[in-house]
């Protein structure tokens, strides 16, 4: 089959490699129907993910129909077509438990696909741990539908564990593609506001008017030391309660840090490179 081969510091190929088996009883062999290219597949290439394999196919975003399954495998069958989850996870270590799945204390556990085993940007991949990393994805909806899949939130916004969660404020820093379906996510679990930073205005007026947003701000209309106070101003003095970083640049990285409150959340969604 043919494939996208990570091969060292700033060279990837295609190669002739040969199919995919199933080696565990967990795992699933799926035909790739459809896949992307990511910005992080970009920051292999150019060496900046230091866990990453060379020799490894890239590609942790596709779809696809199941071939084949081990005899573990209950929640998905040959013919189902699947969504692949970017996170390979084991669901019994601790980190899983806690639903920290990025954790996963398995070797192959967290980034694995397209990083440190072979990916999706192949015609065929092993999925481990199908029934966790495999989504069925219903009839009405399209492959392209299925791969447009956004961003995978960590449990902690809003959840019921937490306690209140309408006390929960949000800011998203960055409101392009990513941006909008982080804050589609962080909607479903009602925190109490959601605020979205971005240099476009555009952008910013897209997720208002989609109701992804209560707040829009370009951060370039006022001073670093007034958007902290705005956001204490939102978030009862605090700082914001979650704060996920969309945007990718070493300024908005720093900046995620100084906007959240002590002992918040701030998840990086969008790795910068170094010049």
């Amino acid at each position: 089959m043919k494939a996208v081969v990570y091969k060292e510091n700033g060279k990837i190929e295609m190669e002739e490699r040969p199919r995919p088996k199933i080696r565990e009883e967990t795992d699933a062999v799926i035909k790739v129907t459809l896949t992307t290219i990511c910005s992080s597949d970009l920051h292999i290439k150019h060496g900046a993910v230091p866990r990453a394999v060379p020799g490894t196919i890239l590609g942790h975003e596709f779809v696809g129909i199941v071939e084949e399954v081990g005899s573990a495998v209950c929640k998905v069958k040959p013919g189902d077509r699947v969504a692949v989850n970017v996170e390979t996870f084991c669901g019994e270590c601790f980190y899983c438990r806690q639903g920290f799945v990025n954790n996963c204390t398995d070797p192959n556990g967290g980034w694995a696909l397209g990083c440190r085993i072979d990916g999706g940007q192949a015609e065929y991949a092993r999925i481990p741990y199908a029934d966790n990393g495999l989504t069925k994805i219903p009839d009405h909806v399209t492959d392209e539908q299925a791969l447009f899949t956004g961003i995978y939130c960590q449990p902690d916004i809003g959840s019921k564990d937490r306690g209140n969660q309408t006390c929960d404020t949000v800011l998203v820093i960055g409101a392009g593609p990513t941006g909008l379906c982080t804050m589609m996510c962080a909607g479903l679990y009602s925190p109490s506001k959601i605020i979205a930073l971005d240099t476009d205005e555009s952008r910013l007026q897209l997720a208002k008017n989609a109701g992804l947003a209560d707040i829009i701000w370009n951060p370039q209309q006022m001073t670093e030391k007034e958007l902290e106070m705005r956001i204490k101003e939102e978030s009862h003095g605090r700082g914001a309660d979650t704060v996920f970083e969309v945007a990718g640049g070493r300024e908005t990285f720093q900046l995620a840090w100084k906007l959240a409150r002590p002992n918040g959340i701030v998840a990086v969604i969008a790795m910068y490179e170094e010049d």
